[in-house]
């Protein structure tokens, strides 16, 4: 089962939602971003709704690699990174997510990304 304390920091760091909370509905728990007139959420639980805000998060720009060098079989290992290697305004480092849940891996390793790649506040 999904850490929701993930999901939420992978909507505010990696999707900029704004006003994120949960909200409890016969399919679970939905993370929501309660920006006034939004609709925005996803279920943590589900593989639709993931595949939405991962594809919304990658886009053009991050690659992301699962299960790579893992030792063992109960364990992931995800890996999200800059995708443009020509760009050297960008740090070539990656976000690491491990654990016994793919999703709980794979939201540590976006905003572990998101963080590294923010843009750099001067003065």
């Amino acid at each position: 089962m999904t850490d929701i304390a993930k999901a939420l920091a992978f909507a505010t760091h990696c999707l900029k939602w704004t006003d994120v909370s949960t909200e409890e509905s016969p399919q679970g728990t939905i993370i929501c971003d309660g920006t006034p007139h939004s609709i925005l959420g996803f279920n943590p639980e589900n593989t639709e709704d993931l595949k939405v805000v991962l594809t919304q998060f990658l886009g053009n720009q991050y690659l992301i690699q699962v299960n790579r060098g893992t030792s063992t079989e109960f364990q992931w290992r995800v890996i999200v990174g800059w995708q443009d290697g020509t760009d050297r305004s960008k740090s070539f480092e990656r976000g690491v997510g491990v654990g016994e849940d793919l999703w709980d891996a794979v939201f540590d390793a976006c905003v572990q990304a998101a963080q590294m790649h923010a843009p750099q506040k001067v003065g």
